[in-house]
């Protein structure tokens, strides 16, 4: 784990045998929520303390006390997660605990070292001015791995690429209230992706990684589609030619039976009540006698009626053809 603010962070995290002996000053912790995890982080802040030096504001480059602050109250958040009202009084326990070590000259193991920094975690936003400040702590070390080592280069540049969101969020705090400014926001302004990225080594070769897969991600997309779009226009035009071809097939038979219709029925009306009919009727070896002398029943049975001649053409009973001469 190569940075720093990590394996700050790792390091409170250690399985320690020795914690019982800060039992003394941290089983005061006030109230029963939570009340072992409480313990384990008093008792955890005080090991730290203890091992520290005495604590100078911005001796170093950067100030662990910052980190400790970020990681204590980072780990009371989660563990009253859904209890947020009462992440503030459970640091307090802590709070009051510590404060009081750090401000006796009788307790020289912790006297004038490391204070508790309340007034930086009570902003809403507190996760990103965190986020921020580690970013700050371990700029230098990602910076220095992405340009010396090239297999290592795009981890690190994605860790600062990362970063820019920040740095818009608080651009736009700082600009309209300094006073929510964080206290280190100068010191790392020019840590601004923005204004870095084009300086590490592998910057040109990401760039044109992402363009050229940005080409191939609308042509890939393309070749998907377009099968699915034939098959569909092809089934459009398929079911519009066989609608065009119904509709004509229907239109030529429905002509078809309006011609024939009074076709047959002029001839029905000539054989039966013209000369012509009487002509038809001697050839065929008949006369009026015969016709005249049948049985109703015969004479249906030998000149359908016509609405038997409706059922020959359409197969109904209701539908009749009325045919009026042009």
């Amino acid at each position: 784990m190569e940075l720093f603010s990590e394996r700050f962070y790792q390091d409170r995290e250690r399985l320690y045998t020795d914690l019982d002996k800060y039992n003394i000053h941290c089983d005061k912790i006030i109230g029963n929520k939570e009340r072992t995890h409480m313990l384990d982080l008093c008792k955890r802040v005080l090991k730290y303390l203890d091992q520290s030096n005495e604590w100078k504001e911005n001796e170093n480059e950067y100030d662990e006390c910052i980190l400790l602050n970020y990681s204590l109250y980072d780990k009371i958040s989660k563990y009253f997660s859904k209890d947020e009202e009462y992440i503030d009084i459970a640091y307090g326990t802590i709070q009051g605990i510590w404060n009081n070590l750090v401000l006796d000259s009788n307790q020289r193991s912790y006297y004038n070292k490391c204070r508790p920094l309340f007034d930086m975690l009570k902003y809403n936003d507190w996760k990103k001015r965190k986020e921020l400040y580690d970013y700050y702590v371990n700029y230098n070390t990602a910076y220095q791995i992405a340009n010396n080592y090239e297999g290592r280069c795009k981890e690190y540049y994605a860790y600062i690429e990362g970063k820019a969101e920040l740095y818009k969020h608080f651009g736009n705090i700082c600009i309209s209230d300094s006073t929510n400014c964080p206290k280190f926001y100068d010191k790392c302004i020019s840590y601004n992706p923005d204004l870095v990225l084009r300086t590490i080594k592998c910057h040109n070769k990401i760039v044109a990684e992402r363009a050229a897969a940005s080409e191939q991600s609308p042509k890939a997309s393309d070749l998907q589609q377009s099968p699915v779009k034939d098959l569909g226009s092809r089934s459009l035009s398929s079911g519009s030619e066989l609608s065009q071809e119904n509709s004509d097939i229907g239109k030529k038979v429905g002509q078809s039976v309006l011609g024939v219709a009074p076709v047959l029925l002029t001839a029905s009306a000539l054989y039966r009540y013209t000369p012509v009919g009487s002509w038809i009727r001697k050839l065929g070896g008949y006369n009026t006698n015969n016709i005249s002398g049948m049985g109703g029943g015969e004479i249906e049975e030998f000149f359908p009626s016509s609405h038997e001649s409706g059922d020959m053409l359409f197969g109904d009973t209701q539908n009749y053809i009325s045919y009026q001469p042009l």
